[in-house]
């Protein structure tokens, strides 16, 4: 659920959160709000603490609700401090003071706020942004975005866009980011998604996606449908959750991979697949290698075998026109595959 304040007029909000406490107040007390002194000081102190903290806004709406905030200021001050010299005198040595004592409260939480939305892209995966993020929150916009571009080869870039958005309290919140693959040779080809910052993906994770391929995010499948797009231009997802059936360690026991015969490179194809990566791979046969590569490919409950020139092959050309099955009982490596998965699993394993 978005927060309803998001984008909006912060003086306006300030003022709305003092109206719900006036009328939490008026439920209270049976006396007049307008008449109870320590409540009017209080009122007014919040619209001084309010003036303050967006004085530089470069927002209209916003200016607007400070200059009519102003006008009511001044009313409440004369109902306060009816002597004149004591109102002057309040306005050149009080305000200032808290002034300044607010200003470095918002530096601190300015800092503290920009330091948490580095982390949180750094963990997704971008560098180098420290500067535009910087100079885009002393900008004080109600949101903006960052673009990050950068090129996978000589025809095909990637292109992000980070979205930030700023909240109720003054502080920025990383919404997420719009990721495409742009094909120079084929725009009309072009991929698009947009990962929520909940979702914790990293743009790693998120270009194999692109690449069309299949990424196990939180036990289930997810993959791009290339055929399908939403009114935003992104691509939609299909999804392949435990319960529809694919169990890539299962299909890997099948196939006579070497890197398999190893507890410690079999975890890591293991890793490397489920986060949507192409991996090569050994296939023995008839005590020969045959390099080959390999990717999870859930909906169809398998992997996809590519050769060296990344042309799709077939399962049984693969295996030298031999069943998985015969493959499986001829080659002796495969009772080591089934041990190492038991170990990966956490199985114990009894000899």
């Amino acid at each position: 659920m978005k927060n309803q304040f998001v984008g909006a007029n912060r003086v306006e909000m300030e003022l709305t959160l003092w109206r719900s406490r006036e009328e939490r107040f008026s439920k209270l007390f049976s006396m007049s709000i307008s008449a109870n002194r320590a409540l009017l000081r209080e009122k007014l102190h919040h619209y001084e603490r309010a003036a303050i903290k967006y004085k530089g806004t470069s927002d209209p709406e916003e200016r607007f609700a400070l200059q009519v905030m102003q006008q009511e200021r001044r009313q409440m001050e004369k109902q306060l401090y009816p002597n004149f010299l004591l109102r002057m005198l309040r306005r050149l040595l009080v305000l200032p003071a808290r002034e300044r004592i607010s200003v470095r409260k918002d530096v601190k939480n300015t800092e503290a706020n920009s330091r948490s939305l580095k982390e949180q892209i750094q963990k997704a995966g971008f560098s180098g942004l420290a500067s535009k993020l910087d100079e885009q929150i002393r900008q004080g916009q109600p949101q903006f975005s960052i673009p990050n571009s950068y090129y996978i080869n000589e025809r095909e870039r990637v292109d992000h866009h980070l979205h930030f958005v700023r909240d109720h309290t003054g502080n920025y919140q990383f919404n997420g980011f719009q990721a495409k693959l742009y094909d120079e040779a084929k725009p009309e080809a072009s991929r698009q998604y947009y990962v929520e910052a909940r979702e914790g993906m990293d743009i790693g994770r998120v270009y194999q996606l692109l690449e069309g391929r299949a990424v196990q995010k939180e036990g289930t499948w997810i993959q791009l449908d290339l055929n399908d797009k939403d009114a935003q231009g992104n691509n939609r997802v299909k999804e392949f959750p435990f319960s529809y059936g694919f169990d890539l360690e299962r299909v890997l026991q099948d196939l006579p991979i070497k890197e398999l015969r190893n507890q410690s490179t079999a975890y890591q194809l293991l890793d490397k697949l489920k986060q949507g990566s192409r991996e090569a791979v050994s296939f023995l046969q008839d005590d020969r290698e045959y390099r080959y590569y390999i990717e999870a490919n859930p909906q169809f409950k398998s992997v996809s075998i590519f050769d060296e020139h990344s042309r799709k092959v077939t399962l049984s050309s693969a295996l030298g026109n031999k069943t998985p099955e015969a493959i499986k009982v001829s080659q002796q490596m495969n009772q080591q595959q089934q041990l190492n998965f038991k170990k990966l699993n956490g199985v114990k394993v009894h000899h």
